[in-house]
């Protein structure tokens, strides 16, 4: 299997937004069907991160199969969304994508990776634990993650525990 992680563009938004439709359909295995009917990230979002931050997409025999979106939060890269299709689930892909984002981070001269998870599916908060990520409460001076965390919540993402995680680059 050959994965190559390349920078993502424009054009690929709404392959992105498919592909983190079908990724979300996992959820149902755990009862979290507000996860596979919610929202997928925006145009506006995926412009954000291509413009401020980065998109980094994996490509599988020269498709899209997973993707990673990374935004500036309180000075620190935050991983907004991380999506790999079902098809290319448990292959490794979303475990080459966050090291690719914890690399580009370090390279765009972030000192920390944050973003915010599922605390109680296996593939969510245990599965970044696993890489090195710890398990935080922001500090009232982190008002973007705040933020970040309030539009989760008013997204109906509340409905199950979600925590906030870092890992230094």
């Amino acid at each position: 299997m050959t994965i190559r992680i390349r920078p993502g563009q424009e054009a690929d938004i709404p392959v992105l937004q498919a592909l983190e439709r079908d990724a979300a359909q996992a959820f149902a295995s755990v009862g979290y069907d507000f996860c596979v009917n919610g929202p997928v990230r925006t145009v506006q979002e995926h412009q954000r991160g291509i413009a401020h931050g980065a998109i980094l997409v994996a490509e599988f025999d020269e498709r899209p199969a997973g993707f990673v979106l990374l935004w500036p939060v309180d000075g620190r890269a935050h991983i907004t969304e991380v999506s790999v299709a079902s098809s290319f689930q448990r292959r490794g892909i979303g475990k080459a994508l966050i090291a690719a984002a914890e690399a580009w981070a370090k390279e765009a001269g972030f000192s920390e990776v944050t973003l915010t998870t599922f605390r109680d599916v296996i593939w969510n908060a245990p599965y970044y634990s696993s890489l090195g990520y710890e398990a935080f409460t922001p500090h009232s001076d982190q008002i973007e993650l705040q933020a970040v965390q309030a539009e989760e919540a008013a997204s109906g993402y509340h409905a199950a525990p979600r925590i906030a995680m870092k890992k230094p680059t």
